[in-house]
C-alpha cells in the first residue's frame, strides 16, 4: 500500500512540474502595478486593472482570470456587459466578487504574461504553494523507501 501511495505522489509531483515547465515556455514573469478597479454593474463585480511594460510597450489591462478557450477569449474581449443574456447575468451574480482587501491600488504584483499575446496575463501565485511539487516527490520517495525497507526487514527476519 505504501508503494502505491509513493508512486502516486511522485507521479503527481512530476506531472505538476511538467505542466509548470510547459506553461513557462509560452509565458514569462513581469511586474505590474494595480492602478484601479473597474466595476461592471451588469455583472456586479469589480475587476482590477494592471499597468505593466512588455518590450517597451505599456499595457493597461483588466484582469478577469484565466481563460483557455480561444473562442471564449475573443468573445470576452468583444462583449458588452449590458448585452449579456439575463440567464447568464443571474449565473454571474452567483460568482464571488474580488475582495478589495486582497488587492491594493498602487501595489506591485508579479504577473505571468503570454509571450504571443501580451494583453493576456494572470496574477502569479504569491509563493504559498512554491515547491509543493518537490514536496510531493520527496514524500512519495519516503513512502517508497519505507515500503522497500519494510519488505527487506520481513525477508531478513
Amino acid at each position: 500500500m505504501l508503494r502505491i501511495i509513493g508512486i502516486i505522489l511522485i507521479f503527481i509531483g512530476c506531472f505538476n512540474l511538467y505542466q509548470y515547465n510547459k506553461t513557462m515556455k509560452e509565458n514569462f514573469y513581469t511586474k505590474g502595478t494595480l492602478t484601479e478597479f473597474y466595476y461592471s454593474p451588469s455583472r456586479n463585480r469589480y475587476y482590477p486593472i494592471f499597468r505593466y511594460v512588455v518590450d517597451g510597450i505599456t499595457y493597461n489591462e483588466e484582469y478577469r482570470g484565466k481563460y483557455t478557450n480561444k473562442k471564449k477569449i475573443d468573445e470576452l474581449k468583444n462583449i458588452n456587459p449590458d448585452e449579456v443574456p439575463e440567464k447568464t447575468k443571474k449565473f454571474i451574480k452567483k460568482l464571488k466578487n474580488i475582495n478589495f482587501i486582497e488587492y491594493e491600488i498602487g501595489k506591485e504584483y508579479k504577473l505571468v504574461v503570454n509571450k504571443n499575446n501580451p494583453k493576456e496575463f494572470w496574477i502569479a501565485d504569491d509563493g504559498a504553494n512554491k515547491g509543493r511539487e518537490y514536496i510531493l516527490i520527496i514524500i512519495g520517495s519516503i513512502f517508497l523507501v519505507i515500503s522497500f525497507l519494510s519488505k527487506a526487514i520481513k525477508i531478513i527476519f
